[in-house]
């Protein structure tokens, strides 16, 4: 093998070991020690053919890594975790940013590279909240006759999600804090309910269109009326305090289901 083909080889040895590395930790996380690792050579070796970690990402046209920060997204969510829980216990004023840095780990101006202010981490958490919270299909299958399995397994989800401590007190300063801070209520509405109700009422124009659901019904307002039926019980039983809870979630869930679908049927 020629001396031009040995460092040709080189080269290419150093960007596949380089592109693996990018693609997994993405740029801003990648050092040069971590392509050397990979590539079983020194660091200055890389040296030899780039002129440094630009120049050889470069050179492998993957773009889409240049978004990649993994251990930011990890310690991102362990910053929101930590956040739910400090932000449900002591609401959004009495909670302080140094508290929250402390429960993490970082100094708080560590921890500002994350957010922008405490009101910016605040809807931060609330983004994370929802992302955790109740799943609704997308409701674009169109061959489900037992469109009432679909229902329970919405309000299941909503009403599963109010077993978690946490998600409960998170949700109640929302509620309780709203009224001052108008944008959290705004964000809550947008991040969540909106999103569950575009969901659901297409899976519902469908059943319209196939003839199950009676002709001329406001599917909007119609959903507006079922979730609204399911926030009374995670209010009552799951964010107040001092009430037992005296009604079994299965027999709610499926009593609130045949009512609606009664109501809808045609």
């Amino acid at each position: 093998m020629t001396n031009a083909m040995r460092k040709l080889e080189l080269r290419e040895r150093i960007q596949a070991a380089a592109k693996n590395v990018f693609l997994e930790k993405g740029y801003a996380e990648t050092k040069i020690n971590d392509i050397a690792k990979a590539a079983d050579i020194s660091p200055s070796t890389i040296y030899l053919y780039f002129s440094g970690k630009k120049d050889l990402f470069s050179s492998l046209n993957i773009q889409q890594a240049a978004d990649i920060r993994p251990e930011f997204e990890r310690k991102r969510e362990e910053i929101c975790r930590t956040a739910l829980h400090i932000f449900g216990q002591e609401g959004f004023e009495r909670t302080t940013m140094d508290a929250i840095a402390v429960q993490v780990g970082l100094s708080k101006a560590a921890l500002y590279q994350y957010c922008d202010s405490k009101e910016d981490l605040f809807l931060q958490v609330l983004r994370y909240y929802v992302a955790g919270g109740i799943r609704v299909p997308d409701g674009s299958r169109s061959d489900d006759d037992d469109w009432r399995a679909y229902l329970r397994v919405v309000a299941k989800g909503c009403l599963s999600g109010a077993r978690k401590p946490d998600r409960n007190a998170f949700l109640g300063t929302v509620i309780r804090d709203s009224n001052k801070f108008p944008a959290f209520g705004a964000a809550y509405y947008q991040y969540s309910y909106q999103a569950a109700r575009k969901n659901i009422v297409r899976f519902l124009t469908i059943q319209q269109e196939r003839g199950l659901i009676r002709p001329g019904a406001n599917l909007r307002d119609c959903m507006d009326v079922f979730m609204g039926s399911l926030m009374p019980y995670v209010v009552m039983y799951h964010i107040i305090g001092g009430v037992e809870c005296d009604v079994d979630e299965d027999t709610y869930i499926n009593q609130t289901v045949d009512i609606f679908v009664r109501a809808l049927k045609a």
